[in-house]
């Protein structure tokens, strides 16, 4: 994926309330509030797109009332004192990052928060038979955890989520531009979520409204 992509600006003030709004969504953000409230202790939220995993994990955060622990794989801080919380996220559950030592914390992460009864989301870009985990132990805990993935969205649902995103900006688009994105620019969710953070730039920066003259500019 192009770095381009990664390094635009998520959206901060989004829920998972706003998220359910949309059908290919609505399952995983129910089993997260589900997890919320249940009394189970794993979750493992498994969605390959580096930025719509960051968008539900950034929703699923400004929805909880108090501050879960975040630990990122990629920082590679394992330290079993960072999780002396009721509620921890592990980020960045993956091959690139999966080494002897990140494992040996997964491990001990998994059987801390089962002895203390709290609970861990694991987030991840992809299902655990796929990560090429090299400690059984480990792989056999994390396949006790039953997976949820979203749901491949339809090009309406596509439209819906960018025109929502544009409408949180103070942006309208009109079906007619909506199209021609559409017939003219990558249709994977990744891509369209960066193209409505584009739009917003291009838009303020030039003080005009979304036409397909604009869109030009950036597709």
């Amino acid at each position: 994926m192009n770095q381009k992509v990664l390094n635009i600006s998520l959206p901060k003030d989004r829920s998972l309330d706003q998220l359910k709004n949309f059908a290919f969504l609505k399952k995983i953000v129910s089993e997260i509030e589900l997890f919320f409230s249940n009394k189970e202790n794993f979750l493992l939220v498994c969605i390959k797109e580096d930025l719509v995993r960051n968008y539900l994990f950034q929703a699923s955060l400004n929805s909880l009332n108090s501050k879960p622990i975040i630990i990122d794989l990629k920082d590679k801080v394992f330290n079993l004192d960072n999780l002396k919380n009721s509620l921890v996220f592990i980020k960045n559950l993956s091959n690139e990052y999966l080494s002897n030592e990140s494992e040996s914390f997964l491990f001990n992460a998994f059987n801390y928060c089962l002895n203390k009864n709290s609970k861990i989301i694991f987030i991840s870009n992809d299902f655990i038979k796929n990560l090429n985990i090299k400690l059984p132990d480990l792989e056999s805990r994390l396949n006790t955890v039953l997976p949820v993935d979203i749901l491949n969205p339809t090009d309406q649902e596509k439209m819906n989520l960018i025109s929502f995103e544009l409408q949180q900006r103070g942006l309208v688009i009109k079906d007619k531009e909506m199209k021609y994105i559409f017939n003219y620019h990558s249709r994977d969710l990744t891509s369209l979520l960066d193209l409505a953070d584009k739009l917003d730039e291009i838009s303020y920066r030039e003080k005009k409204s979304i036409s397909i003259n604009l869109i030009k500019k950036i597709i």
